[in-house]
């Protein structure tokens, strides 16, 4: 029978002298360093967001839809949006794409 050992170490200074410090809200189990007094999650899990998810709140926040109104409606930190927000180019505004289209049919 084979058996595996996990040794887990300070996020901040690498030490492995740490012990257990109670559960997170998500029930994952909370460590202190007794090095440096800091505190951390063993295995963190992260929020899994589908990429259509993703996509239906950045398309919102695009479409000038308030930041508290999609907090609200899709029950996603603002600091999350701002962040999908900025990794996606936002599409042309579209008065530059009515002045380009105005300025190619004019000029002759």
């Amino acid at each position: 029978m084979l058996s595996t050992t996990i040794v887990h170490v300070c996020l901040c200074c690498g030490s492995q002298r740490i012990r257990k410090n109670g559960h997170a809200d998500n029930g994952a189990q909370r460590a202190k360093c007794l090095e440096c007094a800091s505190t951390f999650i063993l295995q963190p899990k992260g929020a899994c967001y589908d990429q259509k998810f993703k996509d239906q709140v950045v398309a919102a926040y695009q479409d000038r839809m308030s930041i508290r109104g999609i907090t609200c409606t899709f029950g996603v930190c603002y600091k999350t949006v701002l962040r999908w927000g900025e990794k996606r180019p936002a599409s042309r505004p579209l008065w530059t794409r009515c002045r380009a289209l105005k300025t190619a049919t004019c000029s002759n």
